[in-house]
This record gives C-alpha cells, sequence and structure tokens, in this order.
C-alpha cells in the first residue's frame, strides 16, 4: 500500500460505507515524517530488553521492517429528533420579539407545523459547522442543537377567579375567623391543673390523698441490761437498769381534706377554666389566610389570566464508528477490535473530513460526517538465540501488538537453570545445608526486573500480572514457582546451619541467669536469646542474598517477596521451635533454688513457733481512734484485739465499734462460713448492750448497729423509719458503713419504695471514701442502666476495673468474663 497515491474520499473497497448523496470534501495528502524523526521498533524492542531483562540490546538482530500507514475510516452519524413541548403559562408570561399570539386551539398545530423546518435548519446548521476548519470529529456533543425560535401562544380569563386573581378562603370563606379549635366556640375548657383534669377537686398535700397521716409518738420504758466482763480467760455477767427511747407510730384522719381531696385552686372547684386559645371568645384568626379573607388563586398564580405555549427545539444524539478496506491486512483488524473509537482516533496520524451526507432532505433526522485517517502500523522481523521472531506495533506510541515472546524466550533459558538447580536440591538430602548451587541461577532470573514485577503483582493478587502483553499467564506461573522454591531452600538450608546455634546459646543463656535469679528469670533470658538469634538469622540471611542479587535492595526485595508467598515459615520453625522448647525445658526442669536464712531469722524460725488463731498483740499507745483506723483499714482482726482491751478498761469510744464488729461477727480468726441463726441471734443479744453504749456518745458505728437492728427488726420491734434516719445520721458523720446500707436497701426496696436515684447518691459517696464493694455496685447499677437513661456498658467495666484492682473480687470476675 503507498500512502501518497491514495486519497481520503476513495472508499470504493471499504467495508461498511454509508451509500447517500452528500456533498463530497477532499481530504489534504497525508504528511510524510522523516524516518530519524519517527521512533522505531525495533529501538523500543531494545530499550525493553535493557531496561526489564539482563541482556543487552545487542541480543536482538532485526531481519526486515515494515512501517507503514493503513487506511481506516471514522463515521460520525448524528440523529437529528424534533421535540414538541408544551408549557401552562399564567399573565405573567413575557413573550420575546419572535413569539407569536394564536387562539388556543392553534397552540399545538401550528408548533407541530415548524417540525419539518426545524429539522431542515438544523440539517444545515450541523453541516456548516462540521465543514468548518479546525472541528474535531467529536466537537458536537448530545443534547438541544437547535433551540427553538419562536413560542405560539394563548392567554385567556381564569375561570377559578373570574380574573381577579384572588379567591375565596375555604376555611373562614371570608370571614377572616374560624371557630376556636381547642373550645369549639364553648369559650371554655377543662381544668388541666395537676391532679384536676376537670374533676373539680385535688390529693390533699398534707395526706398525699389518703386521708389518713401518721404520728410518732414516743414511749420511755425501763430494761435490764447485762455487762460482761473477760479477765483470765472467765467471763462474769452483771445487770443494771436503763431507761431507754422507744418510737411508735399512730395514724388519725387529716383535719385539712375531705376523703384525701380538696378543692382544685386553678378551677375553684368548678371542672372548667376559660379558653386560653380563643381568650374566651369562642373565635380565632383564621389560620389558612392569616384573617385577610381570601386567597391566591393558584391556576393564574394571581395574574388573572390562564393559557398554554408550545415549540419546537432538535436534539442531537452523535454516534461512531470506524471501518476499514476489505483488503486490510488481519493485524489491522485486530488492532480495530482491540481499541476503541476513539482511542484509534487518537492513534492515527492524521483524521480529515471526506464528506458530510444528509439523509432524507425533505425531513432530515441524520447527518453523517465521514472521516479518513491513518494508522501507522510497523512490522519488525528479528533473530535472537537462533530463532526468527515477527513482531507488530502501531499507533503514534507504538503499542506491542504481539511480541510474538521475544523476550520470554530470552528469559527463559535462566528460568530453566533455575528449574534444573530446584530440581537437583531435591535429591541432596533431608540434612543437605548447602546454598551456593542455588544462588547463581536465582541471581539471573532476579536480575531482570520484569520477572520481580511479575511475580509481586502475581503474589498481590492482581488480576492481569506485570507485562502483560510482554510475557504469558503461563511464563509468570512459572516464574513464581520457581523464584519462590529457590527462597525457600535458601532460608530452609541457612536454618539447618544456624539453628543447633541458636538452641545452645539459649540454653546456656537460661541455665546461667537460674543460677543467680531462679527459674522464671532464666525462662525470660532464652525466651530473649531466641528473639536475638531469630534477628541474626535474618541477618544471615540478608547478607547471602546481597552477595548473590548484587546488592541489600535486591535482597530486601527478595526477601519482601519470601515473607508475601510465606516461603519463609519452614526455617522460621526450624530457628524458633528448638530453642523454645529448650529454653522451657530447662526452665521447668531445672531445681527451685532457694535462698539462704540468715543467723536471726533461723533462731527465730525454729525458737518461736506460731500458735493457729493466737490473739494479735496489742500495743501500748492503743486507743479508740487508732482501732477505727485500723477497722477502716483492713486490718479487723488487730482491731478487734485492741477494742476488747479498750472495753475491759471501760473506754467509752471503743463500744461503737466494738458492738458493730460483734453484730456483724467481723475480726474473728479463721475461715469465713455462714453464722446459723442461733449464732447470729447470740451475736446479737451480745452487740446490743455495747452498742447502746455506744448510742450515748452518738458514734456513727453505734448510729448504724442500731440502725441496722431497727430495720432488720433483731432484738428490736422493726422500724423501717427510724432505723433509716439512724444511718442517715451515722453516714453524715462520714460513717462509710451507714452510706452502704443505705444504698442497699434503696436499691432492693426493702421495706420501703425503690429509689435508684437515692441508691446511687449513698454508692457513690461510699465509693468517694474508698469502698471496693460500692464501686462495684456503682458499676452493676450502670451494666443495668438503674437510674439512668439507658444501659452505660463501658462505664460499668470501668468501675469493675477499679474495683478489681482494689481485690474486690466479683469485680474480678466481672472483668474476666465480661459482664457480672
Amino acid at each position: 500500500m503507498n500512502p501518497s497515491t491514495e486519497t481520503a474520499t476513495d472508499t470504493q473497497g471499504s467495508e461498511d460505507m454509508p451509500q447517500a448523496s452528500a456533498t463530497t470534501v477532499t481530504a489534504p495528502a497525508p504528511i510524510r515524517l522523516d524516518k530519524e524523526e519517527i521512533p522505531t521498533v525495533l529501538g523500543k524492542l531494545r530499550t525493553l530488553v535493557q531496561d526489564k531483562t539482563r541482556f543487552e540490546p545487542h541480543d536482538i538482530t532485526p531481519l526486515g521492517e515494515e512501517d507503514v500507514l493503513q487506511d481506516f475510516s471514522l463515521q460520525a452519524n448524528y440523529a437529528l429528533e424534533a421535540r414538541f413541548e408544551q408549557r401552562v403559562i399564567n399573565g405573567y408570561f413575557a413573550p420575546s420579539g419572535n413569539d407569536c399570539h394564536c387562539a388556543s386551539h392553534e397552540v399545538g398545530a401550528l408548533a407541530h407545523a415548524q417540525e419539518k423546518e426545524r429539522l431542515r435548519r438544523a440539517a444545515g446548521k450541523l453541516d456548516n459547522a462540521l465543514r468548518q476548519a479546525g472541528q474535531a470529529y467529536n466537537g458536537v456533543e448530545a443534547g438541544v442543537y437547535l433551540p427553538h425560535a419562536v413560542k405560539y401562544w394563548h392567554l385567556d380569563t381564569c375561570s377559578n377567579c373570574r380574573g381577579k386573581g384572588r379567591i375565596s378562603c375555604h376555611t373562614c370563606h371570608g370571614s377572616s375567623t374560624e371557630t376556636c379549635w381547642n373550645c369549639h366556640g364553648g369559650r371554655s375548657v377543662s381544668c388541666d391543673a395537676y391532679g384536676c383534669y376537670g374533676s373539680g377537686k385535688v390529693s390533699c398535700s398534707y395526706c398525699s390523698g389518703s386521708g389518713t397521716v401518721a404520728e410518732q409518738v414516743t414511749d420511755y420504758i425501763t430494761v435490764q441490761v447485762p455487762t460482761t466482763t473477760y479477765s483470765n480467760g472467765s467471763s462474769h455477767t452483771s445487770y443494771h437498769s436503763e431507761t431507754r427511747t422507744q418510737y411508735r407510730t399512730e395514724h388519725r384522719n387529716c383535719y385539712h381534706c375531705s376523703f384525701g381531696k380538696v378543692s382544685c385552686s386553678t378551677c375553684h372547684g368548678s371542672g372548667n377554666i376559660q379558653c386560653g386559645t380563643c381568650r374566651a371568645s369562642g373565635s380565632i384568626t383564621c389560620r389558612t389566610c392569616s384573617g385577610v379573607g381570601d386567597l391566591r388563586c393558584n391556576p393564574c398564580d394571581g395574574s388573572g389570566k390562564v393559557g398554554e405555549a408550545a415549540w419546537v427545539d432538535v436534539q442531537v444524539t452523535p454516534g461512531y464508528s470506524v471501518s476499514l478496506p476489505k483488503q486490510a491486512p488481519d493485524d489491522a483488524r485486530r488492532i480495530r477490535e482491540k481499541e476503541s473509537v476513539h482511542s484509534l482516533a487518537a492513534l492515527g496520524s492524521s483524521l480529515a473530513l471526506a464528506k458530510v451526507s444528509i439523509y432524507n432532505e425533505d425531513q432530515p433526522q441524520e447527518v453523517d460526517a465521514l472521516y479518513a485517517g491513518k494508522l501507522r502500523i510497523v512490522r519488525l522481523d528479528a533473530a535472537c538465540n537462533a530463532e526468527k521472531h515477527h513482531l507488530v506495533a502501531y499507533g503514534t506510541d507504538l503499542r506491542w501488538l504481539t511480541l510474538d515472546d521475544i523476550v520470554e524466550k530470552l528469559l527463559r533459558g535462566d528460568l530453566k537453570a533455575l528449574s534444573d538447580a530446584l530440581a537437583g536440591s531435591a535429591d541432596d538430602g533431608l540434612f543437605s545445608a548447602h546454598v551456593q548451587g542455588l544462588l547463581t541461577p536465582l541471581r539471573d532470573v532476579a536480575a531482570s526486573e520484569l520477572n520481580a514485577d511479575v511475580i509481586e503483582s502475581v503474589l498481590s493478587g492482581d488480576a492481569d500480572h506485570a507485562h502483560v502483553d510482554v510475557v504469558t499467564a503461563e511464563y509468570a506461573q512459572n516464574v513464581r514457582t520457581c523464584v519462590l522454591g529457590a527462597l525457600r531452600q535458601v532460608y530452609t538450608r541457612l536454618a539447618k546451619q544456624f539453628w543447633w546455634k541458636s538452641a545452645l546459646v539459649a540454653l546456656a543463656a537460661a541455665i546461667a541467669t537460674w543460677f543467680f535469679a531462679g527459674r522464671g528469670a532464666a525462662a525470660v533470658a532464652g525466651l530473649l536469646v531466641t528473639g536475638a538469634g531469630y534477628w541474626l538469622f535474618n541477618r544471615k540471611v540478608k547478607a547471602v542474598l546481597s552477595e548473590a542479587l548484587g546488592g541489600e535492595q535486591q535482597a530486601e526485595r527478595a526477601m519482601a517477596i519470601a515473607g508475601k508467598g510465606r516461603r519463609n515459615q519452614l526455617a522460621q520453625v526450624l530457628i524458633l521451635a528448638p530453642a523454645s522448647l529448650a529454653v522451657l525445658a530447662a526452665s521447668y526442669g531445672l531445681p527451685v533454688r532457694v535462698r539462704p536464712v540468715s543467723a536471726p531469722q533461723q533462731a527465730v524460725m525454729t525458737s518461736a513457733p506460731v500458735a493457729p488463731h493466737a490473739p494479735a498483740a496489742v500495743p501500748q499507745d492503743a486507743s479508740s481512734a487508732k482501732a477505727v483506723k485500723l477497722y477502716e483499714n483492713g486490718d479487723k482482726a488487730q482491731a478487734l484485739a485492741m477494742l476488747e482491751s479498750l472495753v475491759g478498761k471501760g473506754d467509752a469510744g471503743a463500744y461503737g465499734l466494738y458492738g458493730w464488729m460483734l453484730l456483724m461477727g467481723e475480726g474473728k480468726p479463721g475461715p469465713v462460713s455462714a453464722p446459723t441463726a442461733q449464732q447470729r441471734v447470740a451475736r446479737q443479744v451480745a452487740a446490743k448492750p455495747l452498742i447502746g453504749k455506744g448510742l450515748l456518745k452518738n458514734d456513727s458505728y453505734a448510729l448504724t448497729a442500731k440502725g441496722v437492728m431497727l430495720a432488720e427488726g433483731w432484738q428490736e420491734p422493726r422500724n423501717m423509719a427510724r432505723g433509716l434516719d439512724l444511718l442517715k445520721q451515722a453516714a453524715n458523720k462520714g460513717n462509710a458503713q451507714a452510706m452502704h446500707l443505705l444504698g442497699l436497701y434503696h436499691v432492693r426496696g426493702y421495706q420501703i419504695p425503690v429509689n435508684h436515684k437515692e441508691a446511687r447518691k449513698w454508692f457513690t459517696l461510699a465509693a468517694d471514701k474508698g469502698s471496693a464493694g460500692d464501686i462495684y455496685n456503682l458499676g452493676l447499677m450502670d451494666w443495668e442502666g438503674a437510674g439512668l437513661k439507658r444501659p452505660d456498658r463501658a462505664s460499668a467495666m470501668q468501675r469493675w476495673k477499679i474495683a478489681a484492682a482494689m481485690g474486690e473480687e466479683r469485680a474480678i470476675k466481672a472483668v474476666a468474663q465480661g459482664q457480672p
């Protein structure tokens, strides 16, 4: 094919060329480029070999090259459509100078009559635009191409408002007011005061609507109080009279109400009040028209006129296709199938308008523009490794259509050498540790940047491997298999050389540490040395690969490839497992080292055996304040011993806490177990006189103990109100036990209504005093949402972690299992 003798108007031998009467435009002759300015396929191939493989450009020998310009035709088809548009208008319509007023029945007909003329004008305009110099083949976009030139319109008086623009309000019918929606014109409504709601009566505030009130009566009784003294292991009990205060509750009728009800102060017993919406007038301003009485007419929008307008717009829809001459070679047809229309237009060396065709000039609906272009196709015959290859590239940037596996065949020799080395290494035996035979073929394969790119793209899971136009998918898979296999062999064989050294050093470090610090430290030291050995092993692998591949960067890239392909796992096991097992076995097998005891300690251990449950020694400076401090710090046994001594001496400040500890059974030696009913009664009887003496001093622990006895009915008639009052007095003195009990009674609703807010208050005060149990209780309330709008489990877990750190067993269990 000789490009210099062909013209763009020669379409006799082309495929799918449209046949229509048209004006033909002769395309300019194609510009011939100087061969030195055009990039060559041979140069591009040699650059690829030099950049992506380890071979040199002179390994490619050219045999022949054909550089041609292939003709192709690009057809742009523009479909024209006349679209009839019609709209409703009103008196605000402002016609332009060309718009035409007509009768109502003529609006649509006159607009339809313009369709043919509009299509002819659009086709002519499009024809002139396509013939303009510099007009791109795809310069016409889809959409409105020729907008309307004239609108036909007509307006009539609006029948809805009779031309006034306003209509009567449909709510108030022009009166500007409407009946009150609240009282419906009655001017009064039911009383909405709290508790009344139209009844005229509300609950009495004195008796809370019950009709009766409770009064507390105080009685004074004389009781015999036992006093027990302990001396030399025996006890003596004596009795004395005491006057005590006893409270009881009496109920009587309320003097302020009649059966719990009184007249409502808002409606004064009538049950009705004046309507506040209409101010007792029975009507309000119309909410629809805002009191105007009429509304703006909707059809005419207040203009008084309505009508319609119609016109015709022309829309254009472009479509593109490419055709080749019938005698076009197969590689040109493959290029057309591979590339899109717009891609071929961009790759072509020239694209000129050949002709424009207008179909059906009476009512044109299509305009075709035919462009003639030339696409550069270069065919190269070359020899490599005594084999001949045929290569094809196309376009201004010389894209490869086929490389005929020339680069792949250059690299296959290195790949085969590596594959043979891997096959030979399988026969070396299980304990073979030589790696030199694999390093040379691995270096040759890895020296090709193309191979490294292919491996990384395959391991990354890309749909198409790197350089898909240069090498086949089969070759890419073979490269991946061989390189990963070689890297695995390098790792494994170096591990066989190194594992016993790592295990021996870790074992020696563990034994040396055991001698000075014991088994636990020995295990830690051995594992640390194992980790250091693994780090040194990776350094050894990197050094070997750096020497084989020609640099640290190449070695790091190869190690990353091995990690992605998981070919270093066996080596990791060989390095870490033996050393770790040796360290752990040694740390558990070595005996426990016992530190020597000094002479004074040995004398104490041998000459002063401790009797079980011996009473704690009482310091010489014992006092009730120190006993309270010991109790609050958790040393209850020492506190109880000190309190027994102080009570025996008649210290009045010790009675309250001592009575509380006896009542609750705290501070006794031995394992804690649930007391029997008889044991509980005995504790209550023994603690009662001590608590009474503590009350004379207004002691907070005595108040707490007395409050519990009244609330529970222990040795006292149950009086929950009085018991809670005593607990609040103790809590106000800062007693954490009283705060805790108040929280429990309110959260459980024991003899009183459940009150989560009050319970949270007392638990919080106790938690602020350092009570781990109450911190746990607050967390439990957060978990269940008690006293909150919704459960806050993050806050609950945070509280439990704090309580667990303080030793609260329930909190430790809740943190461990993630729930209470």
